[in-house]
C-alpha cells in the first residue's frame, strides 16, 4: 500500500528505507470532510472533535517504519479566526491498543504512541513522532525503560483530536497535510546491551544507559550550575507591577485582595491594588516532589537504597548544588527569582507552604482533596451529598484544614494569595450522567454552597477557584452550578489548545471565568521514560507549545490564567500511581530546561499587550 512520497528535494534525501503511506491513501473518520489535492496532501475540515474524527490509513498486513527515526508531516491551520490542536496516533498490532502514559508500559499490552501541535491562524508548521523501536529503546525483562511500539508492524496512523471537548462548528478545523514521510536513520548509539543495562538509574536520579545534553555526570557539576545561573537571571518584565499585574494598563478599583472583573469584554483577575492581571504559573514548586520506592527493586540503581527505600534524588541533587542540608530558605528565594526570570507570575497548586508563606509573589492554595471521615460514593470516588451527616463534617473538615495548615491560616489575610481550591477533579461528570439532573441537581448546589459559605467565613475577600474539573467536557448543570458559587472555574486540560472551548457553557448572565488548573507538554528527547499527557517531539516543540496554549488562551475572553503540571520532572521511574513523565521546567538534577523556560519568558513579557490587543 505504500508508494515513493512525490515530495521535497529535502524531504527525499531525508527519507530512510520503506516509505510511509501517502496522504491519498488516508479516509475521513466520523464527519470529517476531506478534499484530496494531490499524491500526498489533504485538505481536511473538521465539524466535530468527537473522539476518531479526522482522517486514518490502516493496513491489516502492517507496514515496516524501523528504519526510520521520526514519521513526519507537515500541518497548516488554514482557518484565519480560529487556533487549532491535532494530534498524530501511531498504532503497531491493533488499533485498540493503550496509550502507554505511565512507566508500567510493556509492549505486548500497549500499542500506541501519539504526538501533537497548535497552530495559530494561517500557521504551518512540521509534526513529528519518534518512532521507539523495541530493538533500541526496549528494555530487557524486568526493567523499566521508554515506551516502545513494533515499528516493524505498523498498522494505522490517525490524525483526530485527542480528548475531545469543543462542541460541533462548521468549521471547527480546517487543516491541510502535506508531506507525510520517514525521516532520519535509528539513533544507533541509543541501543543497550541487555546484560549490561542493570542497574540503570544513576546516582542523580537520571537514566544512565544513555547520554544527552545537559545531562549531569560529576557532583561539582551543581555548584557551577548556581554561580552560572544566578549571573544569569533576569529581572521580572517591565510592564509587570509587583504582583506581576500590568503597571503600564488601566488603573480599576483596588479592594486590597485579588477579584475578578470583564474589562472590554475579557474577562481579568485585577490585583490588590488594581491593575489587570493575567495568571501564569508553575503547579507543585517545592523541595520535594515525588519519590520512588527503591526497595522494590534496589538493583536498578547506581546508588544504595536507604532504610526507608525513598529514593529523594531531588534532595541528594540540592544538597550537592547548594553545598549543605538545610538549603530549602535559600532555594524558594531563588525559586522567585527564576519565577521573575521565565516570565511567570503566579504559584500554582500544590507548592510548598513554606514558599507561599514568604509573600513574595501571587500564589493559589489547595485545602483538601477528598476529605477524610467524609461519606464517599465508591463507585464515583465522590462525596455522598445525601447522607445525613454530609454538610455537618463536610463543613468541620475545611475548617480543620484552615487550623491545622499554617500556610492556609497565613493566605486568609495575606494580599498575595488569589484564592483557593477545595478538592481536585473530582467525578461529576460521571456521576450526574448517571443519576440525572434532577437527582444531583440539590447535592451539586450543596457541595459548592458549603465551600462557597466555609471560604467567605475562614478568609473573607479572597476568590473561590472551584474544584478544577477534568476537562471541557461537562454537564451543563455543573457548569451552571459552578458558575453560581465559584468566583473562577478551574479546568486541568490537557491538549495542544483549549481556544475552541463551548461558547455555550453559561447563559446570558451567569458567565463566569475561567483558570486552567494543569497543562503540559514533554518529549523523549533528555532521557525520561514517558512524555506526559500531551506528547511533542523535541524541547523546542515543548517551548513553542507553551507559546501556542498560553496564547490561545490570552485571546479567548474567558480565560484568566493557565498553570502549569508541573514545576518538576516526574521520577524515572514514576511517582505512586506509576506517573513517569519529563513535564517539568526543570529535571531531577534541577537543570532549568532552556527552550522552554525562554518561551515562558516571551510569552510574560508581551502577554498583556496581546491580552487587551488580540494574539492574531
Amino acid at each position: 500500500m505504500t508508494r515513493t512520497i512525490l515530495a521535497s528535494v529535502a524531504a527525499v534525501l531525508a527519507l530512510a528505507g520503506p516509505a510511509a503511506p501517502v496522504l491519498q491513501d488516508f479516509k475521513g473518520v466520523y464527519k470529517a470532510q476531506v478534499e484530496r489535492e494531490g499524491t500526498n496532501q489533504v485538505r481536511v475540515v473538521f465539524p466535530s472533535a468527537e473522539w476518531g474524527t479526522g482522517i486514518k490509513w490502516e493496513s491489516a498486513k502492517g507496514e515496516d517504519f524501523s528504519s526510520a527515526r521520526f514519521l513526519a508531516v507537515d500541518v497548516e491551520n488554514l482557518s484565519k479566526k480560529r487556533q487549532s490542536r491535532i494530534t498524530m496516533h501511531v498504532s503497531a498490532g491493533g488499533a485498540d491498543g493503550d496509550s502507554g502514559d505511565h512507566a508500567v508500559a510493556i509492549l505486548k499490552k500497549n500499542r500506541s504512541v501519539n504526538t501533537g501541535i497548535g497552530l495559530n491562524p494561517g500557521e504551518k508548521r512540521t509534526m513529528r513522532l519518534l518512532l521507539t523501536h523495541p530493538s533500541i529503546y526496549g528494555a530487557p525483562e524486568g526493567a523499566r525503560g521508554p515506551y516502545v511500539i513494533d515499528t516493524s508492524h505498523v498498522t494505522s496512523i490517525h490524525f483526530q483530536m485527542q480528548w475531545p471537548y469543543e462542541e460541533e462548528l462548521d468549521d471547527l478545523a480546517d487543516l491541510r497535510f502535506s508531506n507525510l514521510r520517514l525521516e532520519g536513520t535509528p539513533d544507533l548509539t541509543r541501543k543497550v546491551d541487555p546484560a549490561k543495562y542493570v542497574p540503570f538509574v544513576d546516582k542523580y536520579g537520571q537514566f544512565a544507559r544513555a547520554d544527552w545534553r545537559f545531562k549531569v555526570k560529576l557532583d561539582e557539576t551543581f555548584a557551577k550550575d548556581l554561580a552560572a545561573e544566578r549571573k544569569h537571571l533576569k529581572g521580572a518584565p517591565e510592564e509587570w507591577d509587583r504582583f506581576g499585574g500590568w503597571k503600564n494598563g488601566p488603573k480599576l478599583r483596588a479592594t486590597g485582595h485579588f477579584r475578578t472583573e470583564k474589562v472590554d469584554g475579557k474577562w481579568w483577575l485585577v490585583t490588590p491594588e488594581g491593575h489587570l492581571f493575567f495568571s501564569v504559573g508553575l503547579d507543585v514548586t517545592r523541595v520535594m516532589t515525588d519519590i520512588s520506592n527503591g526497595k522494590l527493586h534496589p538493583d536498578w540503581y547506581e546508588s544504595p537504597v536507604p532504610e526507608d527505600g525513598k529514593m529523594a534524588f531531588t534532595i541528594w541533587n540540592l544538597e550537592k548544588k547548594f553545598g549543605r542540608k538545610d538549603f530549602e530558605d535559600e532555594y524558594y528565594d531563588f525559586v522567585l527569582k527564576r519565577f521573575d526570570s521565565w516570565g511567570l507570575n503566579t504559584i500554582g497548586n500544590w507548592s510548598s507552604g513554606d514558599l507561599t508563606i514568604k509573600s513574595k509573589k501571587p500564589y493559589v492554595l489547595s485545602v483538601l482533596e477528598r476529605a477524610k471521615g467524609v461519606k464517599r460514593m465508591q463507585k464515583f470516588q465522590l462525596y455522598d451529598f445525601s447522607a445525613p451527616d454530609f454538610e455537618q463534617k463536610f463543613r468541620a473538615a475545611i475548617r480543620e484544614k484552615f487550623a491545622a495548615d499554617r500556610a492556609l491560616a497565613h493566605a486568609a489575610k495575606d494580599p498575595m494569595c488569589i484564592g483557593f481550591f477545595i478538592d481536585n477533579e473530582l467525578q461529576f461528570h460521571r456521576w450526574i450522567p448517571d443519576v440525572g439532573e434532577g437527582r444531583a441537581a440539590a447535592g451539586v448546589d450543596l457541595y459548592f454552597r458549603i465551600c462557597r459559605e466555609e471560604l467567605n467565613r475562614l478568609a473573607p475577600g479572597k476568590l473561590y477557584l472551584g474544584s478544577r474539573f477534568v476537562g471541557f467536557r461537562q454537564p451543563g448543570l455543573l457548569w451552571r452550578t459552578a458558575a453560581k458559587y465559584c468566583d473562577v472555574i478551574t479546568v486541568n486540560a490537557y491538549a495542544n489548545s483549549v481556544y475552541n472551548i463551548s461558547d455555550r457553557m453559561f447563559k446570558k448572565g451567569e458567565e463566569k471565568p475561567i483558570l486552567v488548573g494543569e497543562f503540559h507538554f514533554g518529549c523523549l528527547d533528555r532521557g525520561m521514560f514517558k512524555p506526559g499527557l500531551a506528547p511533542v517531539w523535541s524541547q523546542a516543540e515543548r517551548g513553542r507549545s507553551y507559546m501556542r496554549f498560553v496564547e490561545g488562551c490570552l485571546q479567548h475572553p474567558l480565560f484568566v490564567g493557565c498553570h502549569w503540571f508541573q514545576y518538576r520532572d516526574q521520577p524515572l521511574l514514576g511517582r505512586g500511581d506509576g506517573e513517569a513523565y519529563q513535564i517539568g521546567f526543570v529535571d531531577v538534577c534541577d537543570r532549568p530546561y532552556p527552550e522552554l523556560c525562554r518561551s515562558a519568558r516571551m510569552v510574560g513579557e508581551t502577554m498583556y499587550q496581546k491580552r487587551r490587543k488580540g494574539v492574531w
